[in-house]
């Protein structure tokens, strides 16, 4: 990695945005050159990247600004809403309780959660609209949670889904009642599609702690990794470093009446989502993928076992192959493939990529996601680590990916 960062090296007057080194390197111009174009040609308000290896993060940027009026420019310790890159976290909680032998990734989680005894799934619905229910052959387990096959899914991408929810016979997660009592939409371990798995993860990291999940994350990994930026509530001192939340509409680039950064007083939150609802920045983020290329250790602490951190990184749905999201609210993601059309399968908390991708990522290397458009890459084989992330709305923004997938083949090159 450090011969990766000189080779792609230049002056750091040729970059028009903001930038972060490590160890004294200059900037990878051709990364920088990506995010600076793409901002230059008013596609994007914001973007920020970086790379790292077991390390450190060796390079950082950030072009464009923080707010819609384009007053400040954007930085690289700029807090954004990193979403569904939660569940990564998440994921390490669950397997640190399995470690200490009170999580088992194989039981039905009604052992922790009786409540989820008497499950049902969604088939669809008849003519008449009324639900056709049958009644789920078991509760899913925490690994089926983990690898998003234990059939729960989100309302974005599944029909059924949103149309219970708009019929009022089902809960939803932007609607009245509890999210956590939508039904399964197909049994338990016999497909894949993406959904509200990790937030029970997150309920069941509260029950076997004894702790609310923010207070698990700050003392079990977030302090533990010197991770100064990551937290559910917003702190009002730190408001001044976060991001405006935009949306691509027909005008153009357009402030998003919600999901605005604001400030929170810490503990005040009635329910932490397992699944979402961080905010970080990429050096944070980036001390979690480095302990990951650590093999579960930074710095002499230890916060999982080497081979737990091999187990994330292997195929764990067997022949189900992981499927593009197909959108079902355009307004909030389009239809989203983050295989990018390559083979892939699901890990512990991480979609692998078990070919690779053609001058980027190598084989069996891991990745995720938010949904307002931030992503990550941990590569083992490479010993890399990339993020990438604006703050915009559709998920799967089509100049986000393509920005994305850029910086990845800039961050490769060797020449």
């Amino acid at each position: 990695m450090r011969k990766l960062v000189a080779a792609l090296s230049t002056l750091a007057s040729l970059c028009i945005g903001s930038v972060t080194l490590a160890d004294d390197h200059q900037p990878m111009a051709k990364a920088a050159a990506v995010l600076d174009q793409t901002i230059a040609a008013g596609k994007l308000n914001f973007a920020v990247a970086a790379v790292g290896d077991a390390e450190g993060q060796a390079w950082s940027y950030a072009a464009g600004y923080q707010d819609a009026e384009k007053t400040k420019p954007a930085s690289p310790d700029n807090i954004i809403q990193i979403a569904s890159m939660t569940k990564l976290v998440t994921t390490v909680a669950a397997l640190q309780l399995m470690e200490q032998g009170k999580l088992d990734l194989d039981t039905p989680i009604s052992a922790h959660a009786p409540e989820l005894n008497e499950l049902q799934v969604l088939k669809g619905f008849a003519a008449d609209d009324n639900p056709i229910f049958e009644k789920a052959n078991r509760a899913p387990t925490a690994r089926e949670l983990m690898t998003h096959t234990a059939g729960y899914v989100y309302e974005f991408w599944n029909a059924n889904a949103l149309k219970g929810s708009q019929l009022g016979v089902t809960p939803g997660l932007f609607g009245e009642g509890n999210y956590l009592e939508a039904p399964l939409a197909f049994q338990p371990g016999t497909a894949w599609e993406y959904g509200i798995n990790t937030d029970w993860l997150g309920v069941l990291v509260e029950r076997l702690s004894g702790q609310r999940l923010a207070e698990y994350f700050d003392d079990n990994i977030f302090i533990p990794l010197g991770m100064e930026d990551t937290f559910y509530e917003l702190p009002a001192g730190k408001l001044d470093r976060s991001v405006t939340m935009m949306a691509r509409a027909a005008e153009g680039l357009v402030k998003l009446p919600g999901f605005q950064p604001t400030p929170m007083k810490k503990g005040s939150m009635p329910h932490y989502s397992g699944g979402g609802g961080l905010s970080s920045t990429v050096k944070d983020y980036g001390r979690v993928l480095q302990m990951l290329l650590n093999s579960g250790s930074l710095e002499g602490r230890t916060l999982l076992k080497s081979e737990t951190v091999d187990s994330m990184f292997q195929n764990n749905i067997g022949d189900i192959q992981p499927a593009a999201l197909a959108t079902a609210i355009p307004t909030i993601s389009n239809t989203a493939d983050l295989s990018f059309g390559n083979e892939a399968r699901f890990g512990l908390g991480l979609l692998i990529h078990t070919d690779g991708i053609d001058g980027g990522r190598r084989a069996n290397a891991g990745s995720w996601a938010g949904l307002f458009n931030s992503y990550y890459w941990v590569d083992p084989q490479a010993g890399t680590y990339g993020i990438f992330g604006t703050q915009v709305l559709p998920f799967y923004d089509t100049v986000s990916i393509q920005t994305l997938l850029e910086f990845e083949q800039a961050a490769y090159r060797k020449d």
